[in-house]
């Protein structure tokens, strides 16, 4: 329960970390006791007989001081040998830290330079007050409140130095005030101290006795300490974490993996941490933001790879899980999509990241790699040719598949070997959503018409052949095929004599109501009438019934005189995004019958009735309005 709080502390970039002496011991450098050894190894035979070798270090370093008439050289001297000239066999849990950057503030009570040369230039080391007005914005702050070696005044070590260590100050002191307001304002997380060293209960009494109320939650860690110990950590409000640091900093880094997408879209941590932590990991990510909310748009790797696992639990379904095998087991190629009614539960990981929980995952398309990819060229029998056309080639078990990327469409070719030197050969097709050109369109369905004619095709590729094949016939193809190809070409002639670009519009959009649009086009192009089923009855009135209309009405009715009616309305047509003008509409009525003549002429009437016999008109377009 309370790494699980813990973790959700540094998530939100509210922890600082305190860090003791047992940090370092896996770098090869001594813990608080095995540096009193140390220390007392270098006195004189004199000293260690006047010196007892079992003093806490405060003491025995004050006891030195001492018998080195106050002269720190002897201490500062061993202390930069032990923790600055020897190297560290190790500083993989300093560098883990320092990949969190959810951790802004660093307190350390360690004479070595392991958080500033893994932090390197992320990182500011602040010893002593005169530093505090340069802090950096966006560093890791590290504060070495028992000083920092290159500087030998700010050493604390000696009895005297730890009076001091949390002796109440005026309010001049800025070092320690900034310490305090960060101790107030987060929680703190001790590391390396095994409740040994005999600073720890200094430490940990004077934090209390300065924060009061103020104090945040505190925890502290360390591997399989008694309860004995753990009671004393509860008593003083610390909340005991069994484990090492190394260990604890290796699953906090995988929890922050596992949350940090979320963590940023619902505004727990700053675009700025989000970025820095993926950097630190080779990732580089592209960020939508809007109103102080981001949402990650892409993930990839700086060297452009990028591991990934994906863990998915299906419904007991035989025939979907066939297909699942089918596909993983290489037996099918190309893409395969698993939506989420067949799922029970997934988890998309990238690059170390869950970028997809369990309940977010509505759907997920696999892709197959290529095992070749490249451009061909492709030739038919009557020397028509399409260059420089994308390929790629997959092989499956028992199966070739080679896929041709079109501009417009994709064409899957399939060889199954079938006996010796054979192969049954098969192809599909798929439009995009969109025409994009309509040159592109009439490449297009002028190969697939070729191909489903049964003509034979060569591919090229690198300047050499790579096969020659013919497909059976494919009537019900070859009839699409015809009419896409005869629709746009006619396309191509409307464009040119509007001068206009038909462009991006959408393939489905190419309907009944569409291709007549173009065929009357065509035909005002063209000058020409179209002919119609009509059996509207037609009626209109005539001011003149002098005997002279009425006998041109009677010859129409015998003869089958054709009747002509002009629009007044000047008519225009939408097509696929362009207004194309038409002119007035011109409505031809073939062998008229006026079907009331009779009570006309007998004035029983007055309109006249009319329809065409043959249920047929013909239908043209003039830019004038004149029925002369």
């Amino acid at each position: 329960m309370y790494k699980d709080n813990l973790f959700e502390f540094i998530r939100n970039e509210e922890v600082i970390i305190w860090a003791g002496a047992g940090i370092s011991l896996y770098a090869g450098y001594p813990s608080g006791k095995e540096l009193v050894k140390i220390l007392y190894n270098h006195l004189t035979k004199i000293e260690k007989e006047n010196i007892p070798d079992n003093l806490p270090l405060p003491i025995l370093a004050e006891q030195i001081i001492r018998a080195k008439n106050q002269n720190r050289n002897f201490l500062i001297n061993i202390l930069k040998k032990t923790f600055i000239d020897k190297k560290p066999i190790s500083t993989i849990c300093h560098e883990n830290i320092s990949k969190i950057p959810h951790i802004h503030t660093i307190i350390t009570t360690n004479y070595d330079n392991l958080f500033e040369d893994t932090y390197k230039q992320n990182g500011q080391v602040i010893y002593s007050a005169k530093q505090i007005p340069y802090l950096e914005h966006g560093k890791t702050h590290i504060f070495k409140v028992h000083g920092d070696l290159q500087n030998p005044d700010s050493i604390i070590i000696t009895e005297s130095d730890y009076h001091n260590f949390f002796k109440k100050r005026d309010e001049n002191n800025v070092y320690w005030t900034v310490i305090k307001e960060r101790l107030s304002t987060k929680n703190v997380l001790f590391l390396g101290y095994n409740l040994e060293d005999p600073n720890v209960s200094i430490v940990f009494d004077k934090i209390t006795d300065e924060l009061g109320a103020n104090r945040k939650d505190c925890f502290l860690v360390a591997p399989n300490l008694n309860q004995y110990k753990i009671n004393d950590l509860s008593h003083k409000g610390i909340n005991y974490i069994n484990s090492t640091a190394k260990d604890l900093i290796e699953e906090l880094t995988e929890n922050i993996k596992g949350n940090i997408k979320n963590d940023l879209e619902s505004g727990k941590i700053s675009a700025d941490t989000f970025r820095r932590f993926l950097s630190n990991f080779n990732l580089l990510s592209e960020l939508e933001g809007k109103n102080d909310v981001f949402k990650l748009k892409s993930l990839r790797g700086k060297d452009n790879k990028i591991d990934g696992k994906i863990n998915l639990s299906f419904k007991n379904e035989k025939e979907f899980i066939k297909k699942v095998n089918d596909f993983f087991t290489g037996k099918k190629v190309g893409t395969f999509e698993i939506s989420k009614e067949h799922l029970i539960d997934g988890e998309v990981w990238l690059g170390g990241l869950k970028l997809i929980n369990s309940g977010e995952l509505s759907k997920i398309k696999f892709e197959s790699i290529p095992t070749f990819t490249n451009q061909i060229d492709l030739r038919f029998e009557d020397g028509f040719e399409y260059n420089n056309i994308p390929i790629k080639i997959f092989n499956a078990v028992n199966l070739i598949e080679i896929h041709i990327e079109l501009p417009n469409a994709n064409f899957t070719i399939k060889l199954v070997p079938s006996g010796s030197n054979n192969a049954k050969t098969n192809f599909t097709f798929k439009h995009n959503k969109n025409c994009i050109k309509v040159n592109n369109e009439i490449n297009l369905f002028r190969i697939l018409n070729k191909l489903c004619k049964g003509e034979l095709c060569t591919i090229f590729i690198n300047n050499g052949k790579l096969f020659s094949r013919s497909f059976s016939e494919m009537k019900p193809l070859l009839k699409e095929s015809s009419f896409y190809l005869q629709y746009f070409n006619n396309l191509k002639t409307i464009e040119k004599h509007y001068e206009i670009q038909f462009s991006d519009f959408e393939f489905q959009s190419i309907n009944k109501k569409t291709y007549d649009n173009v065929l009357t086009i065509l035909s005002v192009i063209n000058s020409k009438k179209r002919k119609f089923n009509w059996d509207i009855e037609i009626k209109f009135g005539l001011k003149d019934s002098s005997d002279q209309t009425i006998e041109k009405l009677k010859r129409i009715n015998h003869e089958g005189t054709p009747i002509v009616a002009f629009g007044s309305k000047w008519e225009e047509i939408e097509l696929h995004g362009q207004k194309i003008s038409l002119g007035h509409k011109v409505i031809e009525l073939i062998e008229p019958n006026l079907t009331n003549i009779d009570s006309f002429v007998n004035k029983k009437d007055d309109v006249i009735r009319m329809k065409s016999k043959v249920n047929k008109v013909y239908i043209s377009y003039t830019d004038k309005n004149d029925p002369n």
